[in-house]
């Protein structure tokens, strides 16, 4: 955002807002892990200007399960967002707050259908997307016996495919997920696009021209891979596994 200041204070990363803002803001804070959902969240919070505190909990190291962080959200999932003395969790709920908390950033719409059409989206990316990569990523939540993630990825892998390539069919000319205008729903779909590059999956899926398109328009943006570098992703680990 033009004129925020970033500072590390104690691990976490404080983002604020320019001086001149005069509206009173509550307290945020995101907890976030790396090329998870929360990502979205995080690109959402730059684009809106609020300041906000980014405080990183290591999926893969799990931190998500530590003490300290399920004493913010015993549930142990990311992301969370803190707002002053309560916490909010899953990335529709939170994105929707964030647009809903920054009007004058223009994150979601203000028509009804067009509205409607944003939550549309993330509750297809939320149930339907993510859940299609469980069988690449997460077998064990399907079955029990190691010796079947063969057969769980042997079923799911086709419904992976089926599914990309319908976000792909959805995104037909569409410059972003709601047409012309930029919202919370494209960073969102971003965090799938990089999942279905990454290198153990890329080989499993189609070739998805209009959400390429898509996601070439949204890593144009400056808060992008401003806030992917913040997380430590950059060009050359984006597609790792």
């Amino acid at each position: 955002m033009p004129g925020e200041s970033v500072v590390r204070v104690h691990g976490a990363w404080q983002i604020c807002a320019p001086p001149d803002q005069e509206s009173p803001v509550p307290d945020l804070t995101l907890f976030s892990s790396p090329r998870a959902c929360s990502l979205a969240c995080h690109i959402a919070l730059e684009e809106s200007g609020l300041p906000f505190t980014l405080h990183a909990v290591r999926v893969r190291m799990g931190e998500h399960q530590h003490e300290d962080y399920l004493r913010i959200n015993p549930w142990g999932k990311i992301p969370a967002l803190r707002i002053d003395d309560e916490v909010l969790t899953e990335a529709h709920a939170i994105l929707s707050y964030i647009a809903d908390s920054a009007p004058d950033a223009d994150l979601l719409p203000g028509d009804a259908l067009a509205r409607a059409r944003a939550h549309e989206w993330m509750n297809f990316l939320s149930a339907s997307v993510h859940i299609a990569f469980r069988p690449l990523f997460k077998p064990q939540y399907l079955v029990g016996d190691p010796s079947r993630y063969p057969d769980v990825q042997e079923v799911g892998i086709p419904n992976l495919r089926k599914t990309l390539l319908e976000v792909n069919r959805r995104l037909e000319d569409l410059t972003f997920a709601l047409g012309d205008h930029y919202s919370v729903v494209d960073p969102y779909l971003l965090v799938f696009w990089i999942w279905s590059q990454r290198d153990d999956v890329r080989p499993h899926v189609a070739e998805m021209p209009n959400w390429a398109a898509h996601a070439e328009r949204v890593f144009a943006r400056e808060t992008t891979w401003r806030c992917l570098n913040r997380e430590g992703v950059t060009a050359d680990n984006i597609s790792d596994p």
